[in-house]
C-alpha cells in the first residue's frame, strides 16, 4: 500500500471515531458549536473517501487517451474538496446566525456541559497531529489532494479551539456567556471559508493550466543558460499535470553541430530539469539553429 492510501486509510477511522465522538458530546453536552465541529470532521472523511477515488485514478499510467497521465484527477478531487469545506461552512454560518438572532430576541439558549468542552480540546489535539502526518506525506509525494487534505485536517483543529473557547467560557462561567457557543460556531465557519478559498483558487489554476511560478520560470531559464551550447532561451511554457511539471522550451544551438552532439546538449537540459523538478517532469525542447 502506498504512503498517500495508507495515511488516507487513517484518516478515515481517526474521523469516524472524532465524529462519533463529537456528535454525542454535543448532543448530550448540549453544544450547537460542538455539532457544528462534528459536521465538519464527517466532511473530512467525505473528502477521505474522495482522496482515495482520486488515488485510484492518479495511479493509473499513461495510456492511448491520456498522453500525460492522469494527474488532473488528483487536482479535480482537491478542488471537491475545497468546495465541500465552503459547503459545510455556509451550513455552520446560517445555522449559528439564526441562533444568534433568536437569542436576542430572548429566546433561552442550552449550557453547553464540560464534556462538550473536553472533546474539543481532544479534536484538537489528534486532528493537529493528523495534518502534521498528512502534510508530510503530501510534500513527500507532491500529492495535492493530501495537501488540501491535511489543511482540511487543520481547519477541523482551527474549529476546535474555537469551539473549546466558546463551549468553555459558557460551561465554565455561566448563563451570561452562553452566547459564546453560536459565536464560535459562527468562527468555524470563518476559518472553513478561508480555507476553501485558498483550495479552490490554487486548483482551479491548475485546471486552467497556469504557469509555474515566475521564480521558477526564470530559474528553468537560467538553468539552461547555463548547459555549455545552448544560447538564448525563449517561447518558455509552464503547467502542470497532477504533480508533474509540463515544460516547453525552445533553445539556439549553433547550426553546423552534428545531430549527436546537438541531441547531447538537449539532453543535458532535460536531465538537468528532472533532477530539480521531479524524474517525471516532461521537457519538451523545440532546438533552432543560428549562425556559427
Amino acid at each position: 500500500m502506498t504512503p498517500e492510501r495508507k495515511v488516507t486509510f487513517l484518516s478515515i477511522w481517526i474521523n469516524i471515531v472524532l465524529t462519533g465522538l463529537k456528535l454525542a458530546a454535543g448532543v448530550f453536552g448540549r453544544s450547537q458549536a460542538l455539532l457544528a465541529d462534528a459536521v465538519h470532521s464527517l466532511s473530512d472523511f467525505a473528502t477521505d473517501i474522495a482522496v482515495l477515488v482520486g488515488l485510484k485514478f492518479t495511479a493509473k499510467p499513461v495510456d492511448q487517451d491520456h498522453a500525460y497521465g492522469h494527474g488532473k484527477y488528483e487536482t479535480i478531487v482537491a478542488a471537491i474538496i475545497g468546495l465541500a469545506l465552503a459547503y459545510v461552512g455556509v451550513r455552520i454560518a446560517g445555522s449559528a446566525i439564526q441562533r444568534i438572532f433568536h437569542a436576542m430576541h430572548g429566546d433561552p439558549l442550552p449550557m453547553p456541559s464540560v464534556y462538550a468542552f473536553w472533546a474539543a480540546v481532544l479534536s484538537i489535539a489528534v486532528k493537529e497531529w493528523l495534518y502534521r502526518v498528512t502534510i508530510r506525506v503530501a510534500r513527500t509525494t507532491g500529492n495535492a489532494s493530501l495537501v488540501a487534505n491535511a489543511w482540511h485536517h487543520r481547519s477541523d483543529a482551527f474549529s476546535s479551539i474555537a469551539t473549546a473557547a466558546g463551549v468553555g467560557a459558557a460551561a465554565f462561567l455561566g448563563h451570561d456567556w452562553l452566547i459564546l457557543d453560536p459565536i464560535a460556531a459562527l468562527f468555524v465557519s470563518v476559518f472553513l471559508f478561508k480555507i476553501a478559498w485558498r483550495i479552490v483558487q490554487d486548483q482551479v489554476g491548475l485546471l486552467t493550466d497556469q504557469s509555474l511560478a515566475p521564480e521558477l520560470c526564470e530559474e528553468i531559464l537560467a538553468m539552461a543558460r547555463g548547459i555549455p551550447g545552448i544560447a538564448e532561451p525563449h517561447n518558455l511554457r509552464t503547467r502542470m499535470v497532477g504533480h508533474m511539471p509540463v515544460i516547453d522550451l525552445h533553445i539556439r544551438l549553433q547550426a553546423n553541430l552534428p545531430l549527436r552532439e546537438a541531441h547531447d546538449i538537449a539532453t543535458a537540459l532535460e536531465r538537468a530539469l528532472r533532477q530539480r523538478f521531479g524524474k517525471e517532469t516532461i521537457a519538451n525542447l523545440h532546438l533552432e539553429p543560428y549562425p556559427a
